[in-house]
């Protein structure tokens, strides 16, 4: 569905990039590509479309609303991402539009002299998301009292790396050792809004029968290092600075000489 459209789109891509960078090259200065995601149509029949993006760049690369960040149709600036971080990032402009929508909404991006839109096509049956994808892009959506035609503010999106939590969604499971460093893979995302807030985030202990110290408390990737054993409940905490996500993880702590 969603695939067979944006394969060719990134392939075209690749291709309007032309030859294949040095390492060096390919690291800065690269395009970033706007990306239509796709739709769904509500019950009420509320159209909810979703915009991404792909950049080439190694780091994050900043293109502030104007001529060279732009919807085609007023309003110019709909709140759409202005910090591109390498890589593919779906559904970073969820935006609810009414009954009447037609389609013909173009995202416009210019960087390291590359300009690329996305499509005007855009309520063709083979661009509507399957039951999966719009639990994913309703997250957080307030579909009948949202704003209409912008970018919305979703909490941050927080996952562990390699975990899975429990069938009835019980926090995951992991092991560790007194003294040992426990590697702990967190992953925060957000779509950058509010504009003039910032995206945070801090581990902590809920409950446990002794300390835990974390290497980079702030940071999603720390080390974990246990002063006793048992079993510790670990929270890590993102925010955006008006919305938050919690994620709570379970290890369990043997003494050194029990391994």
């Amino acid at each position: 569905m969603i695939v067979r459209r944006f394969l060719p789109l990134l392939t075209l891509a690749w291709l309007a990039a032309g030859p294949a960078a040095a390492p060096s090259e390919a690291q800065s200065n690269q395009p970033v590509y706007p990306v239509y995601d796709g739709f769904t149509v509500t019950e009420e029949g509320f159209h909810v479309i979703s915009f991404a993006y792909f950049s080439h760049n190694f780091d994050t690369v900043t293109v502030p609303p104007g001529a060279a960040n732009v919807f085609e149709t007023e309003p110019a600036d709909r709140l759409q991402p202005t910090r591109f971080e390498p890589g593919h990032h779906r559904f970073q402009c969820i935006m609810v539009t009414d009954p009447d929508f037609a389609g013909g909404l173009r995202w416009t991006l210019s960087y390291a002299g590359t300009t690329t839109s996305t499509s005007e096509d855009m309520l063709q049956y083979n661009w509507e998301f399957d039951d999966r994808t719009v639990r994913a892009v309703l997250r957080d959506v307030d579909v009948a009292n949202a704003p209409r035609g912008v970018c919305l503010n979703r909490s941050p999106l927080v996952r562990f790396l390699g975990l899975r939590s429990g069938p009835a969604g019980e926090p995951p499971e992991v092991s560790a050792a007194v003294g040992a460093d426990l590697k702990l893979f967190g992953s925060v995302r957000d779509e950058g809004l509010p504009r003039e807030g910032g995206l945070t985030s801090a581990w902590r202990m809920v409950e446990g029968p002794g300390r835990v110290t974390f290497s980079a408390p702030d940071e999603p990737r720390t080390l974990a290092r246990f002063d006793a054993p048992g079993t510790y409940e670990l929270e890590l905490r993102a925010s955006d600075s008006v919305l938050e996500t919690r994620l709570r993880l379970l290890v369990h702590v043997t003494a050194a000489d029990e391994e």
